[in-house]
């Protein structure tokens, strides 16, 4: 569990998220436990963007979590 800015607890959400290298990423990901690559769980892995890891409670606060339902978001409607 981390904590938000606001001191909201985001349950499920691992210490360790990914994120897009741009300096223009707003969204963090959940890691994809089967790539050797740091990439996301959800589809945007199939993407030629570069990604990082980074610690969740550092960027909760100011990013988005990812709404796809490999990461962050709930089933599909």
């Amino acid at each position: 569990m981390s904590k938000t800015a606001a001191g909201e607890v985001e349950q499920d959400v691992p210490e360790i998220v990914v994120r897009n290298r741009s300096r223009y990423a707003d969204t963090l990901h959940r890691p994809d436990p089967d790539s050797d690559d740091t990439r996301p769980a959800c589809p945007i892995r199939q993407s030629d963007k570069e990604y990082t890891t980074v610690p969740a409670a550092a960027y909760l606060g100011h990013y988005e979590l990812c709404e796809n339902p490999e990461c962050f978001g709930r089933e599909w409607r």
